[in-house]
């Protein structure tokens, strides 16, 4: 048994308990002795918290596509956590000096933390797309948040009139398929958007077995104080935030959403035995797909104590505070881990969807950090997203890697992990990197999609070059990313036969959809 595990005898105490009026079904969330402390005990992880002795900067010397299954080792669990519209700069790990995120930076002492990751797409649901199915946004399911045709139609909360939105079909095949397939237990906590207006393709339809969170179609249940929310496939109200009351913080609930699924998977107990009543220690290893919505608009945070003197704006106050709250609850998480016995068998990733957004009006905050663009745009500033991957004992602490990577490379990767098959997706197993047993990934095209009003931009990288062209009228810019980051310099008119070569690669990587028409 790969988990620490307890013995568990058939009483409701080993499901976390839980008796609030009309949410005791949350194992173990109360809100009436909501955590007792949301403060983190560095004292308790400090195997999470203390910095490393150095970093070790990983450079070029090759990965191989993950197209078939590999023998795999003991299954680790799986903690992937999910950042909403943080930018590239916003972390102190990657050069910010102003937000306070201790609990990531150190996380990124105990593992890799990658220069050059990229998001599936620039917004939210292709994105989403994107890392759920391994197929990058010239082959994936959703292309857009909004698509121009077929979809479902449905309200966009503070947009009159109708939108369209796609969503996941069953034949797409996620990584949540493929885990459960190999025997984890798969649970979604919080933002999964690849539902579109469709109540038939939530989480539980597209293989996670458990789920705590929101839906697109019912606004009640976005913001950062829902008076709705799901509990499987069970809608609830949330008394401290009805009318109007904010009583109780999306970060919070996530989070102890996320903790009240470990306490169970460390004691073997399943929600199905919760339900019934009986615990049964069983070892199953877990894939918790934690997304948070901060720093998202509205920045609508729990307090702004920790920046009130810090001379930052209001609206600047208000977006630190929303990551710095993500921050410690991430703490509270990785405490957890710890204090279960699970950490040690624990691969844990943390992650943004896409670059930082325009929308959240910051007037001093440098949120993409030197990077060119925004949220919605194919420049670095709206792909490039903090990345960091830690697992004791196989990535080395310290650990910096400037290789291209982006979302669909961990569906391939955790299919390897777990012996499985990433055949006929779009990413590369990273395995070997994160491992140490390569310092590079072999040469591959890194793609990008999205649509305007009218036509398609389209951005692809290959080594340390990257083209990006607005519209497919338009010519193609390129950057050197080695020498130019920040996208200032377009040396197109320098290398036409590499514009030529990129040009070919990104219309062989596009395949037409039906939701997204070229020229329409």
């Amino acid at each position: 048994m790969n988990n620490k595990m307890n013995s568990a005898s058939a009483n409701p105490a080993a499901c976390g308990g839980g008796s609030e009026q009309n949410a005791g079904f949350l194992f173990g969330i109360n809100d009436s002795s909501r955590l007792a402390t949301r403060s983190f005990n560095r004292s308790k992880t400090a195997g999470w918290l203390v910095a490393g002795a150095g970093l070790v900067v990983v450079t070029p010397s090759g990965v191989q596509a993950a197209d078939r299954p590999q023998e795999p080792v003991e299954k680790p669990n799986i903690l992937f956590i999910l950042a909403d519209d943080l930018g590239y700069g916003d972390l102190g790990c990657y050069g910010n000096t102003v937000i306070k995120t201790p609990v990531i930076d150190s996380l990124s002492q105990e593992g890799m933390r990658f220069t050059d990751f990229y998001a599936g797409a620039s917004v939210s649901s292709p994105s989403r797309c994107c890392l759920m199915t391994g197929l990058h946004s010239g082959h994936a399911r959703i292309r857009g948040n909004m698509c121009k045709t077929g979809g479902l139609e449905g309200e966009r909360e503070g947009i009159p009139g109708k939108v369209r939105r796609a969503n996941l079909q069953p034949e797409d095949r996620t990584i949540a398929n493929v885990l459960h397939e190999q025997g984890y237990r798969t649970c979604l906590v919080n933002k999964w958007h690849l539902d579109g207006f469709d109540t038939t393709a939530g989480p539980l339809d597209r293989g996670f077995d458990e789920f705590y969170g929101w839906l697109i179609h019912e606004p009640r249940s976005h913001n950062f104080y829902p008076d709705v929310r799901w509990n499987n496939r069970e809608r609830y109200e949330i008394p401290a935030n009805q009318n109007g009351q904010r009583g109780d913080h999306n970060t919070d609930r996530s989070t102890d959403e996320a903790i009240a699924f470990l306490k169970r998977m460390a004691g073997g107990v399943t929600k199905e035995a919760c339900d019934k009543a009986v615990a049964t220690a069983t070892g199953q290893p877990f894939f918790l797909y934690l997304a948070y919505n901060a720093p998202h608009v509205p920045l609508d945070a729990k307090d702004r104590k920790l920046y009130e003197q810090s001379g930052l704006p209001v609206t600047d106050q208000s977006y630190a505070a929303l990551i710095s709250h993500m921050d410690g609850c991430i703490g509270q998480v990785l405490q957890a881990l710890n204090d279960l016995g699970l950490a040690e068998n624990t691969l844990i990733v943390f992650a943004s969807d896409n670059g930082g957004a325009r929308a959240a009006q910051v007037e001093t905050l440098k949120l993409n950090g030197p990077l060119r663009g925004w949220k919605g745009e194919l420049f670095e500033g709206g792909i490039r997203v903090p990345v960091i991957v830690c697992w004791p004992g196989k990535v080395q602490a310290g650990t910096v890697s400037a290789e291209p990577a982006y979302f669909p490379d961990f569906f391939a990767t955790f299919a390897a992990l777990t012996g499985a098959s990433a055949e006929g997706t779009d990413g590369v197993n990273l395995l070997p990197l994160l491992t140490g047993k390569t310092d590079t990934v072999s040469e591959r095209i890194v793609y990008w999609e999205q649509y305007p009003n009218r036509g398609i931009s389209q951005a692809v990288r290959m080594g340390d070059w990257k083209a990006i062209r607005l519209q497919e009228n338009q010519p193609w810019l390129l950057f050197n990313l080695k020498t130019d980051p920040s996208e200032t310099n377009d040396v197109a008119s320098d290398h036409p036969e590499i514009v030529a070569r990129l040009n070919q690669l990104a219309t062989s990587a596009h395949t037409e959809s039906p939701c997204w028409p070229v020229g329409d």
